[in-house]
């Protein structure tokens, strides 16, 4: 236990440790010379810029990272197949949000327990998803991301309401000392502040991360906003719902990855290790970095910001789809 907690307090650290190490195995497992490694050498800035905008403005790093792989990648490299796409963004989103996860971990805004569960939930509709993107045609590939964008656009966008509606609730109804909230807890974080809630609605939450886990298996992100709705509905506290939800996304997003590398296999599609070389590192940094940026840019006009991107995106996606 005091190694754990030892490792926490260092996770900074120990999470930008891992890039080396990272690196090392995957050019001493997959070979291949300098040019071959360095042939993306340009996805580093990119990939940082967008680690650092999503993890900003908290949403899921597929969300921003499949478009651009579907639209704005093939015009200076080689096109990516719907599934090599969602693969590269997996992978990319596992490192990203493991690290944020960590630090969610540190500061005690992890309710474990609903974490456990809601992945039970999540994980055979993640499964499921990955399955079903083998077979998948990249025009609906291409719709199935636009209709993802568009839903991300609302639940960013209508966050901040759905989360005054629920303050609303918690103040004028619940009752903590209320029979039915028979399963209270209080949890204490890093900074001091408390928490007050009911682990009740655990139906709801498992509805909401399957729905999502479905589309993070087949487009690569989506869990993370459901998720997040789910548990504001269920009247969990927003940090820690949002932390609960980093560490779902986190492992079913590793969980998605292991299936499309093993269909890989099956399907004798090669996996752009050079690409991930580039994009992994640089997510690792981004999530370190995002917290001291959010101090002090004004994240609502980001999120507009943000959000109207994904609008012209899911615009364009459409566009080729059918052109």
């Amino acid at each position: 236990m005091k190694l754990l907690t030892r490792m926490v307090e260092h996770e900074r650290l120990l999470t930008l440790a891992v890039i080396p190490v990272f690196l090392a195995l995957l050019v001493a497992l997959v070979g291949g010379g300098t040019a071959y490694w360095f042939k993306y050498w340009w996805m580093f800035p990119v990939a940082l810029l967008i680690a650092t905008v999503v993890n900003t403005v908290g949403i899921s790093g597929a969300a921003l990272f499949v478009p651009f792989f579907v639209l704005v990648f093939p015009v200076f490299a080689d096109t990516l197949t719907p599934e090599q796409t969602v693969k590269v963004g997996l992978i990319t989103e596992s490192f990203g949000l493991s690290s944020s996860a960590l630090a969610f971990l540190r500061y005690g805004l992890i309710d474990r327990k609903i974490g456990a569960y809601a992945v039970l939930a999540a994980v055979p509709f993640v499964v499921a998803g990955a399955l079903l993107s083998f077979t998948l045609p990249a025009k609906a590939f291409r719709v199935l991301v636009a209709l993802a964008l568009l839903g991300a656009v609302y639940l960013m966008l209508s966050r901040e309401r759905v989360k005054a509606k629920i303050d609303s609730i918690e103040h004028r109804f619940i009752d903590v000392h209320h029979p039915r909230h028979t399963t209270n807890v209080e949890v204490v974080d890093r900074e001091g502040n408390m928490y007050y809630y009911c682990r009740c609605g655990y139906k709801t939450r498992a509805v909401g991360y399957g729905v999502g886990g479905l589309f993070q298996g087949m487009a690569g992100f989506g869990i993370g906003e459901l998720g997040i709705v789910s548990m504001m509905i269920t009247e969990i506290p927003v940090r820690i719902a949002i932390g609960t939800s980093h560490m779902v996304v986190a492992l079913t997003a590793i969980v998605a990855s292991a299936v499309h590398l093993l269909g890989s296999q099956v399907e004798q599609l090669g996996t752009p290790w050079n690409l991930i070389a580039m994009t992994v590192p640089a997510v690792i940094v981004g999530g370190q970095v995002a917290p001291y940026i959010a101090a002090r840019l004004k994240v609502s006009l980001m999120e507009y910001m943000v959000a109207a991107l994904f609008v012209v995106m899911s615009l364009l996606l459409v566009v080729t789809a059918f052109k």
